[in-house]
């Protein structure tokens, strides 16, 4: 895992060495070991190195080809490369190195942009062709590796990360719908950023700029166009527990060591017990609290004892969180709300002392129905097509309220029925429902925009599709990439230690997405197939109980040092200085909190949109 950065230049001039520097500084924490620069007329290249596979030299970056003509930057891990590398070879390909840097390299030589849906695993790359004068820029499936760039008449400029294209913002132009979405859904969806005029380049999407042609945009790869397959659950779980234990073993491959993130929910234990398969002695890094109703350590303790595994644990407080704060501000570049991105840069901080590589269990909801929203969003879809809207409408509500516990469980289920698209992904904590009172002059103006829809995937282009893969589609194209793989790409990065998702392989996705519904949600069990499939390596008490997430204990927080710091950063708030918050609605919600409500994600969202303000927003 890297950083890479970069600059096309339209004019028959070289790029600036010194901004290319500035770049490459700016991702130091992406990659630590080493560094390179290749600068030539129409194009800068910047490479920051986490070293990984092939720790030689011969694995540096940028990298050429031996006559010069093709020139590469790369971020992630190709899990294929040594079946790509041998297909390379039979065609009389002959390498320099054990690098997947230069199989990708050699593949773009011999097959052009057909190498890209022939890769399996998550990246960010830039090819530089120079008989073709072009750039060519591609982002994995899933959008594990980010890549962000600026378009202008003179070019284009690309990064790791937002902070590195700070040298090409000519204008401070905040986005007021990114900011807009940072209070309503914790995270910025990559339709935006905070910056006006950066872009993200979607995940499984190629972009092309050459000269006389500008920019081209194609998208390379898509879930199936299938509806789910029947087959028996047998056949299911035996497939399935074949194509993860191969991602998992795939994950593995790596010349440094690597561990796992063991949080103790399904997904972390499943892949934790298959990678003590094939991995004997692979050390388990997890994370808790002293707060015990927010801490997973005792379930993690239980997998860890259960496999044998070496287990290595951090407990945090607020004032590590308080610590971190600054560091993980500047890394993410713009306001990210997902406050479970504090405890997983400590886990990885922890986890950097000992391996290099940690494999996540990050994927294994979307693939296989682990979302409360996805149950409520099939039954309420159900009910809805049961019943006339007129009923749903204008006699349910006065009815269900005639039934106590039971007439509210009605209510919800008729109110989600109802509900526009989009409207049942927005945070009922946050600032979504009540964003009129906090906004300043600046955000006013888009009071009015539909900031739910931005969370959509928009699955009803797939008419083929059924209900819940179209919920789920929605989860894989916005929530994953743009809430949390951003969360532990930048998290991890900022502890300079990569992370592997094995849910996320091709193959294990493809086959997800076209399983019986039943396999994912059975009769109110959510998660069905891959829970049997993980009972049988871990204990059932880990597998079967109520999913906590990664949550900090904000609420106690908040009535403590966290409502100290935001209290204080309020009394000179720069979000309000400059138009985009209101600071008395702010003061009056903490004010209940510490009287006893929980308003602590509304508190979040506002505390780093503060700090965003002083340590990113005043450095530029």
């Amino acid at each position: 895992m890297c950083g890479i950065a970069g600059q096309f230049l339209y004019k028959d001039e070289l790029p600036s060495i010194e901004v290319l520097n500035v770049m490459a500084d700016m991702m130091m924490y992406r990659g630590p070991d080493d560094g390179g620069i290749y600068c030539a007329k129409h194009v800068g290249l910047v490479h920051r190195r986490l070293s990984i596979r092939d720790l030689s030299s011969a694995g540096h970056c940028p990298m050429g080809s031996d006559d010069g003509f093709v020139q590469i930057v790369f971020n992630g891990e190709i899990y294929n490369w040594r079946e790509l590398r041998a297909e390379l070879e039979v065609q009389g390909v002959s390498f320099n190195s054990q690098s997947d840097t230069e199989v990708i390299l050699q593949g773009y030589r011999v097959w052009g942009e057909g190498l890209i849906p022939r890769l399996q695993g998550m990246f960010a790359f830039a090819i530089w062709d120079f008989e073709l004068h072009r750039l060519l820029l591609a982002r994995d499936r899933m959008g594990e590796k980010p890549l962000f760039y600026i378009a202008s008449p003179d070019g284009l400029a690309f990064a790791s990360s937002i902070d590195a294209l700070k040298p090409f913002l000519l204008k401070r132009d905040i986005d007021p719908v990114a900011i807009a979405c940072h209070l309503s859904h914790s995270f910025i969806p990559a339709s935006h950023t905070v910056w006006d005029g950066i872009k993200v380049l979607p995940p499984a999407h190629v972009l092309v700029i050459e000269f006389g042609k500008g920019l081209k945009l194609m998208r390379y790869w898509d879930f199936p166009r299938l509806a789910p397959v029947k087959r028996s659950f047998s056949e299911c779980e035996q497939v399935v527990e074949a194509v993860i234990e191969d991602s998992v073993i795939r994950c593995l491959d790596a010349d440094v060591p690597v561990g796992v993130f063991l949080s103790g929910g399904v997904d972390s234990s499943l892949v934790a017990a298959l990678a003590t398969r094939h991995h004997s002695g692979i050390s388990a890094f997890s994370l808790g609290f002293s707060e015990m109703s927010y801490s997973e350590l005792p379930y993690a303790l239980l997998v860890a004892k259960h496999l044998g595994m070496e287990h290595h644990i951090v407990e945090i407080t607020v004032d590590d969180v308080i610590e971190a704060l600054p560091h993980l501000v500047r890394q993410y570049g713009q306001p990210f709300g997902d406050s479970s991105s504090v405890p997983s840069y400590c886990v990885a901080r922890l986890a950097r002392k000992h391996v290099k590589v940690c494999l996540s269990g990050d994927g294994g909801d979307e693939s296989f129905g682990g979302y409360w929203r996805m149950q409520s969003g099939v039954y309420a879809s159900r009910y809805g097509g049961c019943i006339p809207d007129i009923i749903r409408k204008r006699i349910v509500p006065p009815l269900a309220s005639r039934f106590g516990t039971i007439g509210q469980r009605w209510l919800a289920m008729n109110t989600l029925s109802l509900l526009p698209k989009g409207e049942s992904y927005t945070n009922a904590q946050s600032w979504y429902e009540r964003l009129a009172d906090i906004a300043g002059v600046a955000l006013r103006p888009v009071l009015d925009v539909n900031i739910a829809a931005l969370r959509l995937g928009i699955a009803e282009n797939r008419p083929e599709a059924s209900v819940m893969q179209r919920i789920l589609y929605d989860d894989f194209q916005v929530q994953l990439p743009d809430a949390y793989l951003t969360k532990v790409d930048v998290a991890s990065m900022a502890a300079s230690l990569e992370v592997r998702a094995p849910f996320l392989d091709q193959t294990v996705m493809e086959l997800a997405w076209t399983l019986p519904d039943s396999t994912k949600l059975n009769w109110g069990r959510r998660k069905y197939l891959l829970k049997r499939i993980a009972a049988r390596y871990v204990p059932s008490e880990v597998i079967y109980r109520s999913k906590m997430g990664f949550a900090m204990p904000l609420p106690q927080w908040f009535r403590g040092k966290l409502g100290e710091m935001l209290e204080e950063m309020l009394e000179e708030s720069i979000a309000f200085s400059e138009g985009w918050i209101q600071v008395e609605p702010v003061r009056k919600y903490l004010q209940e909190h510490r009287r006893g409500q929980d308003y602590s994600t509304k508190l979040w969202l506002v505390l780093w949109l503060e700090l965003w303000f002083k340590f990113v927003w005043q450095e530029i």
